[in-house]
């Protein structure tokens, strides 16, 4: 049997290097139960096609493809999909074509799975959320006919409001191939040193978007807090975005130039040493879906704290893989005084939160079909 794996969403942070591509780390594991997996991925117009066999993979293929698009929204040129594999899964989530994508499915026998991450908008924009909304609403006629995956127990529930009636959890996973499983080995010392920090300095670890949906102002104010009450701690950044200079003039207005250290982006290849030298890793994201870098983060023992949204509560156990939090006084306090939970997080990852499991959740769905 053959597979695709459809991702039509366009954005930055799906940059090649810069990111762990979900749709190639479940063709790894794929690639192992069927007899092809075709992964396509649009992106910009302005990028470069490119068509290349995934690494450690013998039948897995990634294709990148230029695409207009509309807002996050990319238009698929379906004469560059193949008609004649078994089984699509479709990272569909509120995308602008799922039903075209679901039409041409159907054209060619084509079995069609939604993998939806999100359902209703969370947007702080009134206008994008209405029309994510109305996006959802279309979209939710074809996830009703069809056998869906959804990537949190959050998701699954609200669908299932939504009478969704075939549908599964299928949790979003580390592609371990892509992770530095050798950490270990690494002196502290000698990372923490590239990075500019002293050996005695207790790092805080954000990581995200410049928007408002992340709360990098947030970030600010809560370590002007914990600096108020220990002098040790220094905030790493990493990220760009739209309040990229308000975080700069917040930093400026407290007096953190010298407490704070930025960076725009940083290769995935490199990210590891961030978890390695950091004391905790803290999400601000009030509406995050999942939350991959909760899962890295977790598998190389650095301490998460994360504001309470259905990826984390999903992820996390509370006080036992990480900790949750609903305030700024409580993220200071966890910052402070929380324990280590190294061993038990990694543990947790993976048992639970690899590509394999998902993907024997579409293997089995792809036996099924198949027999009926």
């Amino acid at each position: 049997m053959r597979i695709g794996l459809l991702v039509t969403s366009v954005g930055s942070f799906g940059n090649k290097g810069f990111y762990n591509l979900q749709e190639v780390g479940l063709a790894r594991e794929l690639d192992k139960a069927f007899e092809e997996v075709l992964v396509y991925r649009l992106v910009s117009k302005n990028d470069t096609e490119l068509v290349e066999r995934i690494e450690g993979c013998a039948n897995a293929t990634l294709r990148l493809i230029p695409a207009r698009k509309l807002g996050s929204n990319g238009k698929p040129d379906f004469r560059l999909l193949d008609p004649t594999i078994d089984l699509m899964v479709y990272f569909s989530d509120t995308q602008l074509f799922f039903p075209s994508v679901y039409q041409w499915c159907r054209k060619y026998n084509i079995r069609l799975i939604p993998y939806i991450g999100v359902s209703r908008s969370h947007s702080d924009n009134p206008v994008k959320q209405f029309v994510r909304d109305i996006l959802f609403l279309r979209n939710l006629k074809g996830y009703r006919e069809l056998p869906c995956l959804a990537k949190t127990p959050a998701v699954c529930r609200s669908l299932i409001g939504d009478g969704v009636k075939n549908i599964t959890v299928a949790p979003v996973g580390l592609d371990t191939e892509r992770l530095d499983n050798h950490h270990g080995s690494f002196l502290v010392s000698e990372l923490r040193k590239k990075y500019g920090f002293a050996q005695d300095d207790k790092i805080i670890l954000f990581i995200g978007r410049m928007t408002a949906e992340k709360q990098p102002c947030l970030m600010i104010r809560i370590f002007n807090e914990v600096i108020r009450l220990n002098q040790s701690y220094r905030l790493c950044m990493v990220g760009s975005g739209e309040l990229s200079d308000a975080v700069y003039e917040l930093v400026e207005e407290y007096g953190l130039t010298k407490k704070v250290k930025r960076l725009e982006k940083i290769p995935n290849d490199d990210i590891w040493e961030l978890y390695r030298i950091a004391d905790c890793f803290v999400n601000l994201n009030r509406h995050e879906i999942y939350g991959m870098v909760l899962l890295e983060a977790m598998f190389y023992g650095c301490k998460v704290i994360a504001w309470n949204a259905p990826g984390p509560d999903f992820i996390i156990r509370d006080g036992v893989t990480g900790y949750l939090t609903d305030s700024l006084e409580k993220t200071v306090r966890l910052i402070l005084d929380s324990k280590p939970v190294a061993e038990q997080s990694r543990a947790a990852i993976l048992s639970d939160f690899t590509w394999k499991k998902t993907a024997g959740i579409i293997t089995e769905l792809a036996g099924e079909e198949k027999r009926l």
